[in-house]
């Protein structure tokens, strides 16, 4: 016979609180009728009743059941009701009641087409220049050298500068005040990225292992190894501890900072690896210079698209995403080109954007930056200005925009996230080289306001919640 039948020893029961037990007929026999009915004893809930009632205090299922926990299904239902309403509170300052509705499906549907990567705004429009006698820079005596990299963190609060001489320092944009700063080295840091949480801030040292940082005081929490050449870009999937890195050893890497461990390690490019970048799906892109080659990196699906360039560029130095189904490369060749991921070849392509030197030779493009899911981009060289562009036809042309004038090698570039800042790092001398030196040129990094024309039917939007 099955154990399932099998009878043993009787389970005793637990009362739960504030149960009705059952009377036993043998126990208690049946009370008399008439005036004894009266005089009944008072059940064990209505006692606890009418004890709460004499005390004034008011009964809780949720606080006196133990056995009450929260579902998966209730805390996506909680979390949805209270991004929905931050979002109705969000619109509600601005917009009149009858208008609330539009408001917030609109909200909803921006979301929505951000979370697949098909979200694109058309911006450019609104930009009408920009205003250098409010420009502020920021400048660290220590930082003598050539500044190298940047990275903002979301709210477009602190923003990390890392120069030739290995020094790191975290600036306050909103007061333009220096909080922290990292001792000196001898190696030029490569490449930065810091957390959503301002966790973890990762440094490419300029060696073939990647330092992590504690993103508020800049000291040492970790060293990752794994990488047997220079480490030449690091990047955070977006709002994870996610981290993609490549290297000039050919390879892109993938780890998980929340364990501090490597996962695993994509081949493909037969050149060093020049830069990486990567938004909120498991995708990274990367550009591998002189293969002339841009690969998208499908980390789940474990394959890769590859896209050749044409036979006239001799290196891509630098590639960036505008969304999840465009992104910018550019090269020595001084040619700046807008790509669709459904493409093998590029869009549109611009040839000598930055034009060229005295000898006749192409400006390097040495840095490119996009304002995320719009139609605004910007790219920079040492010809003198920083040139923004706009993209016309859902991406399919490059116009130029305007032309901000910043003497020096610009080595890196970012918009603030709510597109009114552009950040330069401007230097005497190219960040990979001292081939030549700028010498009227000041190693810095300048916050040049863009005067944008602000548009009422968006507003500022308030904190996403994770489902």
């Amino acid at each position: 016979m099955s154990s399932f039948f099998l009878k043993g020893k009787p389970r005793t029961s637990t009362k739960r609180k504030f149960e009705k037990s059952k009377p036993n007929k043998k126990d208690n026999p049946p009370a008399k009728k008439g005036k004894d009915e009266s005089e009944e004893e008072i059940d064990s809930d209505e006692e606890e009743e009418q004890t709460l009632a004499s005390s004034g205090k008011k009964f809780n299922f949720e606080d006196e059941d133990e056995g009450f926990r929260e579902t998966a299904q209730d805390k996506r239902l909680r979390l949805a009701k209270k991004y929905l309403k931050e979002v109705e509170e969000t619109e509600r300052e601005r917009k009149n009641d009858e208008e609330i509705h539009d408001s917030v499906s609109t909200v909803l549907k921006e979301d929505y087409l951000e979370s697949i990567g098909r979200l694109y705004r058309e911006v450019s429009t609104q930009y009408k220049g920009f205003d250098l006698e409010k420009s502020v820079s920021l400048r660290f005596k220590q930082q003598h050298l050539s500044p190298t990299c940047l990275c903002l963190t979301e709210d477009d609060r602190f923003l990390y500068v890392a120069n030739k001489n290995g020094i790191i320092v975290r600036w306050d944009l909103t007061k333009k005040e220096r909080l922290a700063v990292t001792k000196p080295q001898k190696t030029a840091i490569q490449s930065l990225a810091i957390s959503h949480d301002l966790k973890f801030l990762v440094v490419a040292d300029g060696t073939n292992e990647i330092k992590v940082l504690d993103g508020t005081t800049l000291e040492s929490v970790n060293s990752l190894s794994g990488h047997s050449d220079v480490v030449t870009g690091v990047v955070f999937r977006k709002n994870t501890h996610q981290l993609y890195s490549c290297a000039k050893d050919r390879t892109v890497k993938v780890w998980s900072l929340d364990e501090m461990l490597y996962v695993e390690t994509l081949y493909g490019h037969q050149t060093p690896v020049t830069s990486i970048d990567a938004l909120s799906r498991e995708r990274a892109i990367t550009s591998g210079g002189s293969d002339c080659s841009i690969r998208i990196w499908k980390i789940v699906e474990e394959s890769q698209l590859v896209y050749n360039c044409p036979p006239s560029v001799d290196s891509i130095e630098c590639v960036k995403l505008i969304g999840d189904e465009h992104f910018l490369s550019c090269g020595t060749d001084g040619s700046l080109s807008v790509w669709s991921s459904g493409k093998k070849k590029p869009m549109h392509t611009v040839p000598l954007a930055h034009g060229k030197t005295t000898n006749g030779e192409a400006n390097w493009i040495t840095a490119i930056a996009s304002l995320l899911n719009t139609d605004v981009i910007a790219s920079g060289s040492c010809d003198g200005f920083v040139r923004v562009w706009r993209l016309v036809g859902a991406g399919k042309t490059i116009e130029p925009l305007m032309e901000i004038p910043v003497e020096g090698f610009v080595n890196a570039l970012t918009f603030s996230n709510d597109g009114k800042q552009l950040i330069v790092c401007v230097g005497q001398e190219h960040r990979l080289g001292r081939w030549w030196t700028l010498k009227q040129a000041k190693n810095r990094t300048v916050v040049i306001p863009l005067i944008v024309a602000e548009d009422e039917s968006k507003g500022k939007r308030k904190k996403k919640f994770d489902y």
